[in-house]
């Protein structure tokens, strides 16, 4: 919502408090001025906590229409390839795809040598950029649970 939206509801909807306040405040006056303090229809000693309650839903609402709403935001995976060249970007590129691959797929689809392709996943395991899950034979290369967040 934008933010002249949210202050002109904010705005409405203490305007209406007030004067749903000011009305049961002029009908407990009259009540209380014919001598029919007890014959309200709601009982004094109920009416403040109830106004109360009333007054806290209400600042809860206008609290929750106004606040901030904090959204992780998504970055562009182009963002991320940034930061490498050549080589390391073809072989991150794939893993940013598929977010989880085998080695023997990215060096498939990189057109690498595996001696090559290994070295720059140990590159980037030492930077924290993947994780590598021995499975046997076959190495499982997962983009780190933080990156994964942003894209």
């Amino acid at each position: 919502m934008e933010d002249s939206k949210k202050v002109i509801l904010g705005i409405l909807i203490l305007s209406v408090f007030v004067f749903i306040v000011s009305i049961i405040s002029l009908y407990v006056q009259t009540e209380i001025s014919y001598g029919n303090a007890c014959g309200c229809a709601i009982p004094i000693p109920l009416f403040i906590p109830f106004i109360a309650s009333v007054g806290l839903f209400i600042g809860t609402m206008i609290y929750y229409f106004l606040s901030p709403k904090f959204e992780k935001k998504k970055i562009d995976k182009k963002f991320f390839l940034n930061f490498f060249e050549g080589e390391e970007r073809k072989v991150f590129e794939i893993i940013l795809n598929k977010k989880e691959a085998n080695q023997a797929e990215i060096v498939k689809e990189s057109n690498l040598s595996k001696v090559k392709v290994s070295r720059i996943l140990k590159k980037f395991e030492n930077r924290g950029l993947i994780e590598k899950l021995s499975i046997g034979k076959i190495n499982i290369i997962k983009l780190n649970k933080k990156i994964l967040e942003f894209v």
